[in-house]
């Protein structure tokens, strides 16, 4: 029986110092395609929609200088606390009194933890991004173009503007898209000083990988004992290497969005909206929806 998966009571007890060593292992890289194949526990899937009326009234210096608005100022109840996988944004009717192109973003990427262009992010959008002359001024870095409103621009129809395409299998996204990115990754791996080897807490995800891929890494998980109930002496090298693949490979290659941090950001070409009168106010209407999956483990909250 696999060690990693008996049902034994979690002991929570620092691991002791042993004498005997870790077997030689050597490294292999591990095909991303083989990841998938690690048996985890799936977190509960959950989905909904966020309908957002993004409206307002605005001056040309406003709209020049962008305006904001943040999910979290917005009634729309529970939020899962975790982050979300959004399916796909679309507007349901827009109205805009303002006489110049404005290109509407959004930070949808923010899950990931780092901001990067959207171009650089491995993820496509299968709609086609919207563009424009000067995009780097109107798109701030860490967001992406939902939607570019025409000049005077009225409809009622629903329109989608945003469905992610990524590099990562969607069952990859689906399998490891709860864990944390980072260092978070380290958490119940305990290594010592000096030491070739560390030790792994057994319902680990790296345990999951390395015995499902343990023939390209060339080591067997399952023959290691537990030790105090809950550890297994592993390589070093072999974790950092399983860790590192894991990390830059899939988890920062995912679409995430955090949705407590989603924000929507409007702007105005400054070339044309300087034609527009400076004493007088725009109004700007938006019903924005966001489809989304859940990925965390953990319940949502108000």
């Amino acid at each position: 029986m696999s060690i990693v998966k008996a049902k034994t009571p979690d002991v929570e007890t620092t691991p002791q110092l042993v004498e005997d060593e870790s077997k030689p292992t050597t490294l292999h890289e591990v095909p991303t395609e083989s990841l998938q194949n690690a048996s985890l526990q799936e977190p509960p899937a959950g989905s909904g929609t966020l309908h957002l009326n993004l409206h307002g009234v605005y001056s040309a210096k406003q709209l020049a200088s962008g305006v904001t608005w943040n999910v979290k100022d917005f009634d729309v109840g529970a939020l899962p606390k975790g982050r979300v996988l959004v399916d796909r944004v679309a507007t349901e009717a827009i109205g805009s009194n303002v006489a110049s192109n404005l290109m509407v973003s959004a930070n949808i990427f923010n899950g990931s933890g780092t901001k990067t262009n959207y171009m650089q992010s491995g993820v496509t959008n299968a709609k086609g991004w919207v563009t424009s002359e000067r995009q780097s001024e109107l798109v701030p870095l860490g967001f992406v173009p939902i939607v570019s409103l025409m000049p005077n621009e009225y409809t009622r129809q629903q329109i989608v503007h945003y469905q992610p395409t990524s590099g990562v299998d969607d069952s990859l996204v689906e399998r490891y898209g709860h864990l944390s990115t980072g260092e978070g990754l380290r958490n119940n791996i305990v290594s010592f000083p000096n030491e070739d080897y560390c030790y792994v807490a057994k319902d680990h995800v790296v345990l999951d990988i390395i015995e499902r891929n343990w023939d390209q890494l060339g080591s067997d998980v399952p023959s290691e004992r537990v030790r105090e109930g809950n550890w297994l002496k592993v390589s070093k090298g072999l974790v950092e290497n399983v860790l590192e693949q894991l990390d830059t490979k899939v988890l920062k290659h995912m679409p995430l969005t955090d949705l407590s941090k989603l924000k929507f950001k409007m702007r105005a070409d400054k070339s044309l909206v300087s034609y527009l009168d400076p004493e007088r106010d725009y109004p700007v209407s938006l019903t924005m929806t966001v489809s989304y999956r859940s990925l965390d483990s953990e319940p949502a909250s108000a």
